[in-house]
């Protein structure tokens, strides 16, 4: 098969209908939530792989594979039937990457916007992202949310999501997705987990996952991320006693003075 990538290229499985599909799109970013997301509901719902995006404005990057093989960095769609006759299926989009500039990143988003609307015929779009409003720790967090209308807003009234309260910028697709969908006449709301320090953040994770849960209707169960909460609080747990602990004594200092402690926690 000949591949010419020379343009964002989204490759379709044959056979793929989903029926009034609802997107929700997790990639790497703040905390890794988006994705820690996406990667669980895709695991936990059992969906199929029914599309691949491939960009030139992905970084030029080939994974290596544990077969020995190799593959082009690249999103991927997949697709969970709803087990109600007639019921919305779930789109999960989520990948290796993100495109690398903002000219990369106006056109991927609005290709997957369009590809949603026009290819799928969806309406509604959730994009999950990191929020962090720069405390050290965060032992319960909170989930924030940016929509595209005040109709959106007040369907979530009787959730946990907090609205207004978010300030500054989205970057990347989270943003960008949920601004095109609202160009283009479709639903959708940015739904963000707050995050603490860490590039992993599963509390944020499964703070999100509860709340998209709860709004869809599904079962979803948490002990792969639940394990990782509790390693993250153990190591936490670790610095915390490195970071009191007093320093060696060195030549014309005390013991345990200001300057010479562990500096661990920023």
């Amino acid at each position: 098969m000949t591949m010419a990538i020379e343009r964002t290229t989204i490759k379709v499985k044959k056979g793929a209908r989903p029926n009034s599909p609802i997107l929700i799109v997790g990639l790497p970013g703040i905390g890794n939530v988006g994705k820690l997301v996406a990667e669980h509901l895709r695991k936990e719902l059992k969906a199929e792989r029914i599309a691949t995006l491939y960009s030139p404005h992905f970084p030029h990057q080939a994974l290596m594979l544990k077969n020995g093989s190799v593959r082009l960095v690249s999103n991927r769609f997949y697709l969970a039937k709803s087990p109600k006759k007639g019921g919305s299926d779930i789109i999960i989009l989520t990948g290796d990457t993100q495109a690398v500039s903002p000219e990369g990143q106006y056109e991927v988003n609005s290709r997957i916007v369009e590809f949603f609307a026009k290819r799928l015929k969806g309406s509604f779009i959730y994009t999950v992202g990191g929020y962090n409003l720069g405390e050290p720790i965060v032992k319960e967090p909170r989930v924030f949310g940016n929509a595209t209308s005040g109709k959106v807003i007040k369907g979530f009234k009787s959730t946990n999501v907090i609205f207004g309260k978010s300030r500054g910028v989205i970057w990347g697709s989270a943003g960008l997705i949920i601004a095109f969908a609202k160009m283009k006449g479709l639903d959708g709301l940015c739904i963000m987990g707050e995050v603490g320090p860490f590039d992993i953040d599963a509390s944020a994770a499964k703070a999100v996952i509860t709340t998209l849960s709860k709004k869809l209707g599904l079962e979803i169960h948490t002990q792969n991320l639940d394990k990782m909460i509790e390693q993250t609080a153990k190591l936490v747990r670790e610095l915390e006693k490195q970071a009191g602990m007093p320093a060696p004594l060195e030549s014309g200092t005390e013991a345990g003075s200001k300057e010479h402690r562990p500096s661990y926690i920023r």
